[in-house]
């Protein structure tokens, strides 16, 4: 599954990036993303990090890699653990903002027949969730503490 969704910021790409560099600040903004905890950094700068992300009364858990950190223009997580995939943040400059683009891919282990059945819902849920995260994010950059 995978869906993407683009937004502009009204704060510089370094103050983006630096905000999302922080696994812990990704739940403050995906609605079902809890139990962010960082346990390191690895060579390449990205972050090594636990999550739990609820969905529909369950709980998935596992691993973040980030296998590309390029400030500040692009961080790419690997998810492994109940969900596998792959997360990437990209950071554009635009008018004194910042064009952001979110794609999440992963797969949650579905038989091939259930995940082309369920696929329309989850599309759209998976957008939403992404657009929900962006406008979150927006909100909270906004904030007076933000600066």
């Amino acid at each position: 599954m995978k869906a993407s969704v683009r937004t502009v910021i009204d704060r510089p790409p370094e103050a983006v990036f630096e905000y999302m560099d922080v696994p812990e600040n990704q739940a403050r903004i995906s609605p079902r993303l809890s139990g962010v905890e960082t346990l390191g950094t690895l060579d390449n700068g990205g972050k090594r990090a636990t999550y739990t992300y609820g969905l529909f009364g369950l709980s998935f858990r596992g691993e973040v890699r980030g296998v590309v950190h390029e400030p500040p223009e692009r961080i790419v997580f690997e998810l492994s653990g109940d969900i596998d995939g792959r997360i990437e943040w990209e950071f554009e400059p635009v008018d004194g903002g910042t064009r952001l683009t979110y794609t999440a891919t992963y797969d949650l282990g579905l038989p091939r027949p259930v995940q082309w059945l369920l696929s329309p819902l989850t599309n759209r849920f998976n957008r939403r969730e992404l657009e929900a995260t962006l406008r979150n994010l927006a909100d909270r950059l906004a904030a007076p503490e933000a600066e």
